[in-house]
């Protein structure tokens, strides 16, 4: 079978992309639901055949359309699912990520082909992930649960499940190397920042250098804070690009806005552990103590001359359109353009990355998208709201991920 050549396909490769596009969305929904409800059933059959069938097309379907170097993949995928369907090894909530996370890098991985742009995942990575699917269901129960959290870590370094592999719960098996590769998340949120910085042209520099070294340490403070300082970049940069035109530029000043977005929390994390989630908060000191985390943050910023916007979106950061917020009560017309986004994104992201498995949060997403515009005009600024959305439309696979 002749290959297509997908970076400048011809009419009739397009036809050919676009069915398998359509097919493919077709058999993600049908896997998506299946998956669900086999979590529910775990001994429905049935259910189990219906995900083969599905993985078994889309492997076909990549064959046709040329990308030979993802049927590896599927294939690896498709053979756990034989042995599940064997009775060799149950289904879990882990192996539904894997399968979902699969399917997902799947369709990154030809959109990426068709728009040539980097794949969503190394070559390397790649084949690690293939050689610890292969024989997944003859390995004991211990090292199977390591292999699996592994491939989560490399289909999704944020995955909490993939992150919390250690050198020391490793079997043996396992090299030092892809220890190496693992714990490489603290580089990879470094290097994501880097990227987002210099799409959005900032250039980098000691001060910002430094600011990026912590951002590993902040993340890794909490469970739910790892990759978040990308994620809330990418949308407060975008937000801001959006939000400016040809001949003012962005609303915001773009390095004062990145800075403030990768330090705002930084007052937070000299919090007790204990502080760090709601529940925490039942105690009034407590509340007080919390309540000062952006003074404190902001203080710490302010030291330096250069970087006395950022310290002031950090201080406003927690100030609603309508007075409510803290520590001021400042209202619009009082707050910081850049607090105003702060805001915005700070909680999107918290309540859009609340679930550790693929339907949870994407379930998050939908709360967080109705809880940003039911506070239009009341906790946040109406016309960032609006700006919110366009950037949400226009970027919503990113953000379902």
């Amino acid at each position: 079978m002749s290959q297509l050549n997908l970076n400048r396909p011809d009419e009739l490769q397009r036809d050919c992309v676009d069915d398998f596009f359509e097919d493919f969305r077709d058999a993600y929904e049908q896997c998506e639901t299946t998956l669900i409800e086999l979590e529910q059933n775990p001994q429905q059959s049935e259910l189990l055949h219906g995900i083969f069938r599905v993985v078994h097309t889309i492997k076909g379907n990549l064959g046709f359309i040329g990308l030979f170097s993802l049927i590896p993949l599927l294939q690896s995928l498709e053979d756990v699912l034989d042995d599940i369907r064997k009775g060799r090894m149950a289904y879990d909530s882990a192996l539904c990520d894997v399968i979902q996370l699969t399917l997902d890098r799947t369709q990154q991985w030809v959109e990426a082909s068709i728009a040539n742009e980097p794949k969503p995942l190394s070559a390397t990575s790649l084949q690690q992930i293939c050689q610890r699917l292969t024989g997944l269901a003859s390995t004991d129960e211990r090292s199977r649960e390591q292999r699996i959290r592994h491939i989560l870590g490399l289909l999704d370094p944020e995955h909490p499940q993939g992150l919390a592999i250690t050198a020391d719960v490793l079997p043996d098996t396992v090299s030092q190397s892809t220890v190496d590769e693992t714990d490489q998340s603290a580089s990879s949120a470094i290097a994501a920042c880097r990227r987002l910085l210099q799409y959005y042209g900032i250039r980098m520099d000691a001060d910002l250098e430094f600011f990026i070294q912590l951002i590993p340490a902040l993340e890794q403070r909490h469970p739910r804070w790892l990759g978040r300082t990308a994620r809330q970049l990418f949308l407060v940069l975008e937000m801001n690009r959006l939000a400016g035109n040809k001949e003012s530029g962005n609303k915001v000043d773009t390095l004062q806005l990145a800075v403030a977005v990768m330090l705002h929390d930084l007052g937070m994390s000299f919090l007790p552990l204990n502080m760090l989630d709601a529940q925490g908060l039942a105690d009034p000191t407590q509340l007080t103590v919390w309540l000062r985390h952006a003074d404190m943050g902001a203080s710490l910023v302010a030291s330096s001359p250069r970087w006395q916007d950022a310290a002031a979106m950090i201080w406003q950061h927690h100030e609603h359109h309508d007075g409510t917020g803290f520590p001021d009560g400042l209202d619009g017309g009082d707050i910081s353009e850049g607090a105003k986004l702060l805001l915005i994104a700070d909680a999107f992201d918290n309540i859009a990355n609340d679930g550790d498995r693929p339907e949870q949060r994407k379930i998050s997403l939908i709360k967080a998208l109705q809880h940003i515009n039911s506070g239009s005009g009341t906790r946040y600024d109406p016309d960032w709201v609006g700006i919110f959305s366009e950037v949400i439309k226009l970027h919503r696979q990113h953000f379902q991920r």
